[in-house]
């Protein structure tokens, strides 16, 4: 149900890359981890390690490496990747972010339900689920878009993501907490939640798929031989 090419290719590319020299993988990764799903689709981003490993394959061969093969600024060639790539689906974007938000609300209230209340129902103001949507929020963009942004720096400059995550869940915890109030109490069905949450998780997850088989319409060419290989 849930087999689709970018999964194909991400198996392929990780038994590859296990073949790479250790300089070669760690160029790699550190351009992978610079493309996100806010600049380029996840089945171009694949299709992109895949020629990544190509590259560095033929370096091998040369008795060069990749960053030789390259010839320029990491940071630089990246970008140009980036820029030459069709862009990046806000369909998965979507997709990415509900499927990350049911994950956490699944592990938060089955945690909190046995673990803090021992029931799946208890009392609470309901701005707190509004603090555990920001939570979700906060780290899918820090996670998504800002740490790539910064992967490739040097310095202080690399260790920004972690400030500016720590910055904002402080700011928005002092906030919940100067408008929660036990007194607008009511009662929390963490029984329904999960129950709906583990149903869009499902639902999200085979759309997300669906949206990568559209994405891969007409260039399954790239992957024939790993499709090939499973049938």
């Amino acid at each position: 149900m849930f087999q689709n090419e970018v999964a194909l290719l991400k198996k392929e590319n990780k038994n590859q890359s296990s073949k790479l020299r250790e300089n070669d993988e760690k160029t790699i990764n550190n351009i992978m981890k610079s493309i996100n799903i806010f600049k380029v689709n996840s089945y171009d981003a694949q299709v992109i390690h895949r020629d990544l490993i190509g590259m560095a394959q033929d370096a091998e061969l040369r008795d060069s490496d990749l960053e030789k093969a390259i010839g320029r600024d990491i940071k630089e060639f990246t970008d140009e990747i980036v820029k030459n790539s069709i862009g990046p689906s806000r369909i998965e974007i979507l997709l990415s972010f509900l499927i990350k938000a049911c994950e956490y609300f699944l592990i938060l209230l089955i945690a909190l339900s046995y673990g803090a209340y021992g029931s799946l129902s208890w009392k609470a103001d309901p701005i707190i689920m509004v603090y555990y949507i920001a939570v979700v929020l906060i780290s899918f963009i820090i996670e998504g878009l800002i740490t790539p942004l910064f992967n490739l720096e040097k310095g202080i400059k690399r260790i920004m993501p972690s400030l500016i995550s720590l910055f904002m869940f402080v700011m928005l915890t002092m906030l919940i907490s100067l408008v929660y109030s036990r007194q607008n109490a009511v009662n929390i069905n963490a029984g329904r939640i999960i129950i709906i949450s583990a149903a869009l998780y499902f639902l999200s997850t085979y759309l997300n798929v669906q949206n990568i088989h559209r994405l891969a319409k007409g260039k399954k060419n790239c992957i024939k031989d790993l499709i090939d290989r499973i049938e």
